[in-house]
């Protein structure tokens, strides 16, 4: 079988034309996704600066807990990052007026632990961790638990209230398991709504 010169140059031709065509694939724009939006408060509460513990932009703390890596946790994931850098967390000292007290207590009360905040000019607020549940073998001894009761409560000492289980946040009105450890981007909006 004699294959023509010209047979050639016309497959060489064709296939040249074929090599060289480009194809242009449309990607789609990536998703755009919207901030969250702080969340309302579970009914018959409200949140604000007025339900805070901070006194000119600060939080000044002493602390008695068994639970300070707890404790240290929850400072470091409510002052993380430019979102939250508006209220300083930091101890007290002789110089500044103590705003909130870590402490603990024991009692089987279904609760992690509770804020209690004490209205009157320059009174301290306090944080009450439950030994019961966050010493082993209580229910929510492990660490992640302890953190998340810490943070949470936290949270409230900041002027955040509870929200309901129809948003993802660290300030609903139980322990999840697994639970929340840190604000999510619902509790960073109700911040951002407190303190700018």
């Amino acid at each position: 079988m004699t294959i023509s010169p010209l047979r050639v140059l016309l497959a060489l031709a064709i296939s040249t034309v074929t090599a060289t065509t480009t194809v242009t694939v449309a990607y789609a724009s990536p998703p755009t996704f919207r901030a969250a939006a702080a969340a309302p408060c579970a009914r018959g509460e409200t949140e604000g600066r007025g339900k805070s513990s901070v006194d000119s932009g600060e939080i000044r703390y002493t602390e008695t807990t068994k639970f300070d890596a707890a404790r240290k946790h929850a400072q470091k994931v409510w002052t993380a990052g430019s979102a939250l850098a508006k209220v300083k967390i930091e101890p007290d000292s002789a110089f500044t007026v103590n705003d909130l007290e870590w402490r603990d207590y024991r009692k089987k009360d279904g609760h992690g632990g509770y804020r209690e905040q004490r209205p009157a000019t320059a009174a301290t607020d306090y944080i009450y961790l439950n030994t019961y549940y966050l010493e082993p073998p209580g229910e929510w001894s492990e660490e992640k638990f302890q953190r998340s009761v810490a943070a949470h409560e936290l949270g409230h000492a900041l002027g955040l209230c509870h929200k309901t289980q129809q948003v993802f946040s660290l300030m609903w009105t139980a322990v999840a398991d697994p639970p929340v450890e840190k604000p999510s981007d619902v509790d960073k909006a109700n911040y951002k709504k407190i303190w700018g």
